[in-house]
């Protein structure tokens, strides 16, 4: 996870607009992800995953509640994740 990414997780989480639950659902993407890969995500479609285009060009978003997502990329076609974002309100904008 970035230090942005981690910041703004922090900062949802003092809000309350990251509830207890969305942390479960966000643990559980994080277990998923490191035991079958990125290509389950992208299959599975209980994450709602999806590639994301213009200025999140080879990032990819996952659906941790309704309007909730994490965005990440896969770097090098190695399974290494990083999460740049994470937000409670759908938005993509940088």
């Amino acid at each position: 996870m970035t230090d942005q990414a981690e910041a703004e997780l922090k900062a949802l989480l003092k809000s309350s607009s990251v509830t207890k639950g969305d942390v479960k659902v966000l643990l559980r993407w994080v277990d998923e992800m490191e035991e079958f890969g990125p290509a389950h995500i992208a299959a599975s479609r209980q994450w709602h995953d999806h590639e994301l285009e213009r200025d999140w060009q080879g990032f990819r978003s996952s659906a941790f509640s309704s309007s909730g997502r994490v965005i990440y990329r896969i770097e090098d076609n190695k399974i290494i994740v990083e999460v740049h974002r994470v937000t409670t309100d759908h938005n993509y904008k940088k």
